[in-house]
């Protein structure tokens, strides 16, 4: 299979992981309002997909987003270290990995600073955390790599003439 096919079949995949995640999440929060407002959202109505987490508190759902955004975040790194290997970029692997263990550290960082000063999570820590997992969630970081490659694997030959 040439570049350009792996390509094509990285983008399908990354869209079809980030449409899934942009549905569930949606999906996670109408829920969410139903529980909390104790009614029915006649606009955005629960997909049957999704009706097995109605049975769930409130509670039990706000909290396990935490774990479902971890896991989101673990299959974009996933997705993204078998795409580097896939078109040949193993040698920045690690430079993926440091990518996200900085993200996630920042943001773990960011939450226990919020919950620490104020006992809560949902100030400006929250949302800083929120935007550097929301970088973590998508293929922004296995994009940048492979643009700095190439920009590094042209200066190289720049530099070598």
């Amino acid at each position: 299979m040439n570049k350009f096919l792996k390509l094509i079949f990285i983008i399908i995949v990354f869209a079809i992981i980030g449409f899934s995640r942009e549905f569930f999440f949606v999906q996670m929060n109408v829920i969410l309002y139903e529980k909390y407002y104790n009614s029915i959202n006649t606009e955005f109505p629960v997909a049957p997909i999704m009706k097995f987490f109605t049975k769930y508190s409130y509670s039990s759902l706000y909290y396990s987003k935490y774990i479902f955004t971890l896991l989101t975040v673990l299959v974009y790194y996933i997705v993204s270290f078998y795409s580097l290997k896939l078109l040949g970029y193993k040698n920045i692997i690690k430079y993926l990995s440091y990518c996200y263990l900085l993200l996630l550290t920042l943001a773990a960082i960011t939450m226990l600073y919020g919950y620490i000063v104020n006992n809560r999570l949902q100030d400006s820590e929250y949302t800083i955390s929120r935007w550097l997992l929301g970088i973590a969630q998508s293929p922004i970081i296995f994009l940048i790599l492979i643009a700095s490659q190439k920009l590094n694997n042209t200066l190289t030959k720049n530099n070598a003439l």
